[in-house]
Order: structure tokens, then C-alpha cells, then sequence
């Protein structure tokens, strides 16, 4: 029989924002509440989130942040009413997925409780600093300051081995557990509900039964190289025009991505921005219906919705040598390019010509690169317990 924990997830952001770190956050909480306790998740409020998940979520004082809707900086330490409610909480463990305010917090919240703190690094916080601030000067600071914010935690966790290597890179020196991110979807299991998926897909879209479809999900960032997906599909609707690109998601590039769609004459008829969908069921048969996800990112390191796409059949295109790319190799489970447009526009072509080679690879994608959230968390629970174990033996020692 599990030991109960009591479990707080810290992060700088959740829902109506679905990147893939909240993901994260919430199939944690999602399945420690379910299986082994209670989880509770802290992050900045949002006027449009309205709670129905089957797991507490406490929401403090927040404001947005200019020039990277919808993420918003929270204000843990003068929203009077959260400290009063979390300080009252009897953590085993506290998790942070964030180093920046959600990450102090969760760091106060360890210390007055005398209970040990876990950080997860997720993000190429470096690239995200030089986009945002225009200068390696600063971007090199925050890196300094990302990593003090690692060496003040008790575990620190990466969610796959090669970004260990980006988190050495920045500078710490520590020890690091890897756990990998899983999924939370599954495809249909009957060939009638495969059929009702693929047209619902199809309507969203506005697809033929027959045309093929290419699906990006994820913020719309120019990290992303969401820019190389648009010049290569510009380039391939002249050699082969039967395609359809949907981008799902948001982000401040949105308006300059349909800008360059606009100012190419019949290319918003092949390509399209479908914004943000919340429906996760929906999002699952765009994947289904995928010829092929793209996702030729060097700025991701373990993204969520390779795997997602994976657990769906849809084998993923992705940049050779990227870190979003560990676990997968050239046309067995998944499609790697060069980091150019042509290169991307070639891969794409290919999956076009040779639609049944694609769906074999898509079928080996699902076989090797999918895995259930419960199974990650049966792995996360186990270290959590050999935490505090740890951290209690230390305390006796001082």
C-alpha cells in the first residue's frame, strides 16, 4: 500500500495558457492526486480560468507580461489571502517547474516547512532572454540567475539526457534525475470512432477526405522555427499542392505568421492559424489525421507533443542533432531534416509521395516514443519517497 503525500506544483503559468510545461503540471497533479495523495497546483490567476479539474488549484495575484500573452508575472508574496491558505498546508514536498516567481515561492514554502524542494529545468531559458530582451548581456545574467535558483533546490530534475547537457551548460554542476514527459492520449479503438475522428478533424480543418494534412502545435514563437515551417510549406505548395498546414496554438509571432501567409498570393488557402484548442479530444484527431506532425524546433527540449502526436500515429519531422529530436531516428520512428527551409520543404515532400512509408513510420513513432502519464508519475511518486526519505535522514544528522 502507497504512502499518502501531500504534494505542492509551483509554476509561472496554467490554464487558459497550454504550453507544454503546464501540461506537465497538470497530468502531475492529475494522477498524484489520483493516485497516491493530494496535489495541489499554485500559479498566477486568470480572469478566464474557471477550476473543474478534480485537483485544487490556487491562483495568487498576478499581471500580464507586456509582449508575451497570454503568461502573466505572479505576485505570491503580497497576494495576502494565498500566503494565509498555503502556509496552513501540510506539504511532504514541494515541486517548482519554474525558477522564476513561482520558484521563490516554492522555495519559501520548503523553507518554513522544513520539507525538501524539487526543480524540473525545462526551458532554453537563454533563447528565451535574447528574444525578449535583445541583449546576450542580460540573457547571460539570467542564465546566472536560473542556475542560483537549481542550486538552492534539494533534487533538480531535467525531463530528458540531452538536456543535462544544456543544464550543464548554463552552469550547474549538481547531480540531476532525468524523467521523461508522457502523454494523455490515446487513439480511438474502434475503425468506426477512427472514421468519425478523421472527419471531425477534416471539418476543422476544412480538409478533403482525401487531401493530406500537416499539424504544428505549440507557441507561436519565432524559437519555434515556426517561420522555416511557413517558408518551406511556400515553397512545396509550387511542387506539390495537395497539402493542407494548420498551426495550433498562440504567441506573439501569431500576427506576423498570418502576415507572411497573407502576403503570398493563395496561400491561405493551404495554410492556416487555428488559435488555441482547449478541447484535448478535438486536438488528438488533428494528430490522428496528420500525414505528419512538424515540429522543427532547436529551441525545445523534450517537447510534449512529439509524444503526443507519437501516441497518435503521427510521426513527428524534426531538426537532426536538435535535442527535440533524442529517441528518434531518420524514417524509422519519425522524419529528421537540416535546419533550412529546403531541407524541411524535401522531408515534407517525401511524406507526400510516400504516404504508406509515413503511416509505418507513424506506427513505430506510437510504439517507441509514447508513454502514459500514470506510468510517469508511478516513476515521479517512487522519487519523490526517496526524497524526503533523504531529506529527513540530513535533517537528523545536523
Amino acid at each position: 500500500m502507497s504512502t499518502p503525500l501531500t504534494i505542492g506544483q509551483f509554476n509561472d503559468g496554467y490554464l487558459p495558457v497550454t504550453d507544454g510545461v503546464v501540461t506537465v503540471v497538470r497530468n502531475y497533479a492529475y494522477w498524484l492526486n489520483k493516485k497516491y495523495g493530494k496535489c495541489i497546483v499554485y500559479a498566477p490567476n486568470s480572469k478566464r480560468y474557471q477550476n473543474s479539474e478534480s485537483f485544487d488549484v490556487q491562483p495568487y495575484l498576478s499581471m500580464p507580461i507586456p509582449g508575451r500573452k497570454p503568461y502573466r508575472f505572479g505576485f505570491p508574496a503580497i497576494d495576502a489571502t494565498y500566503r494565509k491558505n498555503v502556509d496552513r498546508v501540510p506539504f511532504d514536498l514541494v515541486h517548482s517547474h519554474s525558477p522564476f516567481s513561482a520558484g521563490s515561492e516554492a522555495y519559501r514554502v520548503a523553507k518554513k516547512h522544513h520539507i525538501p524542494l524539487v526543480g524540473t529545468f525545462h526551458s532554453k531559458f537563454y533563447d528565451d532572454f535574447v528574444q525578449y530582451f535583445h541583449s546576450e548581456h542580460i540573457a547571460r545574467t539570467g542564465v546566472n540567475l536560473v542556475i542560483k535558483f537549481f542550486q538552492k533546490c534539494d533534487s533538480v530534475w531535467t525531463v530528458s539526457d540531452a538536456t543535462v547537457e544544456t543544464l550543464r551548460e548554463y552552469g550547474y554542476q549538481g547531480p540531476v534525475t532525468v524523467i521523461n514527459n508522457g502523454t494523455d492520449l490515446a487513439p480511438p479503438e474502434t475503425q468506426e470512432e477512427i472514421l468519425s475522428a478523421r472527419r471531425q478533424a477534416e471539418e476543422v480543418c476544412s480538409l478533403a477526405p482525401d487531401q493530406p494534412l500537416f499539424v504544428f502545435v505549440g507557441q507561436h514563437i519565432w524559437q519555434k522555427n515556426v517561420k522555416m515551417i511557413l517558408q518551406a510549406a511556400e515553397q512545396l505548395r509550387f511542387i506539390e499542392p495537395n497539402f493542407k498546414l494548420v498551426f495550433v496554438g498562440t504567441g506573439y509571432a501569431k500576427d506576423e505568421m498570418q502576415a507572411f501567409i497573407d502576403e503570398h498570393e493563395g496561400m491561405n488557402q493551404q495554410v492556416s492559424l487555428l488559435g488555441t484548442i482547449q478541447d484535448r479530444t478535438l486536438l488528438s484527431y488533428l494528430y490522428l489525421r496528420a500525414s505528419a506532425f512538424v515540429f522543427p524546433s532547436i529551441y525545445d527540449n523534450a517537447p510534449l507533443v512529439v509524444r503526443e502526436a507519437s501516441a497518435m500515429g503521427a510521426p513527428s519531422i524534426l531538426v537532426e542533432g536538435s535535442t527535440a529530436a533524442q529517441g528518434v531516428e531518420d524514417k524509422v520512428n519519425g522524419f529528421l531534416c537540416q535546419n533550412n527551409a529546403e531541407s524541411l520543404r524535401d522531408t515534407m515532400l517525401y511524406c507526400l509521395k510516400h504516404p504508406q512509408i509515413s503511416q509505418e513510420i507513424g506506427k513505430k513513432a506510437q510504439k517507441t516514443l509514447a508513454k502514459s502519464w500514470s506510468e510517469i508519475v508511478d516513476q515521479v511518486y517512487e522519487e519523490y519517497l526517496k526524497i524526503i526519505a533523504n531529506y529527513k535522514m540530513h535533517a537528523q544528522e545536523k
